[in-house]
């Protein structure tokens, strides 16, 4: 009787593991894997408190996504590779800079970092790090690098000068 009812829960479990892989198939898997569709996050602008960004609004654009924070060195040094890029890029590329908010020592040090610094690119507020945590963000800086129809194409972690940004986003759909 004992192997009876271990095999009906065996059989259960498995089966249930199947529905859910194949549910996940069905409306597209999320996640950070290379392949999967970009976790959608809708952010605040730095220095806009009535203005929010949106992924999702971005679909048909090649999307680079930076996260940083301002105690972050490699993050300060990046940040005019990326305002180079920015300024030169195609229309069809958008670039979003998200600032890891919860994990500064006081909110205003993002504020205080970017000040009288000519960046032109959208600079978002993460402010209980909830894009950050979807995207599994664990160390800084890290880029993801995402197709035109949301999925993810590539991501690096840590620093990246103006070549390798180039070299990333010439790789997009």
């Amino acid at each position: 009787m004992k192997k009876i009812v271990i095999a009906l829960v065996l059989i259960g479990l498995v089966g249930y593991a199947v529905f859910e892989f194949v549910q996940d198939q069905k409306r597209g898997v999320t996640g950070i894997e290379i392949g999967n569709s970009a976790p959608e996050f809708e952010l605040q602008l730095l220095n806009d408190e009535n203005e929010t960004i949106r992924l999702s609004d971005l679909k048909g654009k090649k999307v680079v996504v930076n996260f940083w924070a301002s105690w972050c060195k490699p993050c300060r040094e990046e940040m005019p590779e990326i305002q180079t890029f920015y300024e030169n890029k195609s229309d069809d590329v958008e670039v979003l800079a998200v600032n890891m908010t919860a994990s500064e020592v006081k909110a205003e040090n993002a504020h205080k970092f970017v000040e009288g610094k000519g960046y032109t690119f959208p600079l978002l507020v993460d402010p209980k790090n909830q894009a950050s945590s979807d995207y599994k963000v664990l160390g800084l800086p890290e880029t993801f690098f995402i197709n035109s129809d949301g999925t993810i194409n590539d991501f690096i972690k840590g620093q990246m000068d103006l070549e390798m940004l180039e070299s990333k986003v010439k790789k997009l759909k």
